[in-house]
């Protein structure tokens, strides 16, 4: 079974708009909002795919019966560890004229040392030998740097197979503990190696770092340019078909949903890769986080391209 933690859920509100001025007043505005995070993001499109997956996370309980039932009605079982208060907020304005995707994330409360070792213990609960679990997204303010790190440890030793998704000092400390994947993008890559990466051979010479390391596989993604994936003694450059953009908001999390989807069903490295890049070029044809066609996701498959670098 495919898991996706959920260690710092937000509300996100959308806010499509013509163009963006810093200062001024909007009004009228069509708005969006919806309980979000990146394990959500993935596990809909391993949902999505035809696979089954449980989002296991940290949620306030004043918001849990909402984060439940929009889990429930996308066929996505869940498991909360529940604390006190609510859930963070974060703004996404879309400008349409450039195109311009604008991020406010906000900070949620302190969470005590004490619930981080707890939430360890209840994920840890749930390691099951053969499974995959995909370790995403922000941690909570008041947990160590290092949480990725102890539970893909914890999960090796348990007989899972362990994915990280995540930035700054929690992918660092995460790559140490050898996950079997790593997904960074450039700004992520360029962060974790201190610094500027240019070029397909430099990307994948940081790239060949990260398998040095003890990463198994190593997706360096590249937006609308696809990705360079490694594994063993192969580098493949991996373009995207040429899709209408609608939204790429999530993209990332969707080729995240791929390659899960991929590794359970013991894909090819290079079948792995066309999925996960099918994924994220269908998400980008639709509005929403996670909204992804499988029916577009089988047929871009044939069209992605693959090249050995």
């Amino acid at each position: 079974m495919i898991f996706c933690t959920l260690p710092n859920p937000a509300i996100d509100s959308t806010y499509p708009v013509e163009t963006f001025t810093a200062g001024g007043t909007l009004l009228n505005i069509p708005s969006r909002m919806f309980p979000s995070g990146k394990g959500i993001n993935v596990a809909h499109v391993v949902r999505t795919l035809g696979e089954e997956v449980r989002v296991v996370g940290i949620m306030p309980e004043r918001d849990q019966r909402r984060f439940e039932a929009y889990l429930d009605a996308m066929e996505i079982q869940h498991d909360f560890y529940t604390i006190p208060g609510d859930v963070r907020t974060n703004v996404t304005i879309i400008e349409q004229k450039s195109g311009m995707v604008s991020h406010l994330n906000s900070i949620g409360p302190v969470v005590p040392v004490r619930v981080q070792e707890e939430f360890i213990q209840f994920v840890s609960g749930h390691f099951k030998r053969g499974d995959e679990w995909c370790f995403s997204g922000s941690i909570p303010s008041g947990f160590e740097d290092d949480v990725y790190a102890q539970l893909i440890r914890t999960g090796k030793e348990a007989g899972v197979s362990t994915f990280l998704d995540t930035r700054g000092r929690p992918l660092r400390l995460g790559v140490r503990a050898r996950p079997l994947s790593v997904k960074p993008n450039i700004a992520e890559l360029e962060d974790l190696f201190g610094e500027q990466v240019k070029g397909v051979r430099h990307i994948a010479l940081k790239g060949k770092k990260l398998l040095d390391r003890g990463v198994s596989f190593a997706f360096i993604t590249l937006g609308s340019d696809g990705l360079i994936a490694l594994h063993d003694s192969d580098c493949l450059l991996c373009v995207p078909p040429q899709v209408k953009s609608a939204d790429t908001v999530g993209c990332g999390d969707a080729l995240m949903g791929g390659l899960l989807v991929a590794w359970s069903r013991k894909f090819s490295f290079t079948e792995m890769c066309r999925l996960a890049i099918a994924c994220g070029a269908s998400k980008a044809m639709h509005e929403g986080p996670h909204s992804v066609s499988r029916d577009e996701v089988w047929q871009l498959m044939e069209d992605v391209k693959i090249t050995a670098v």
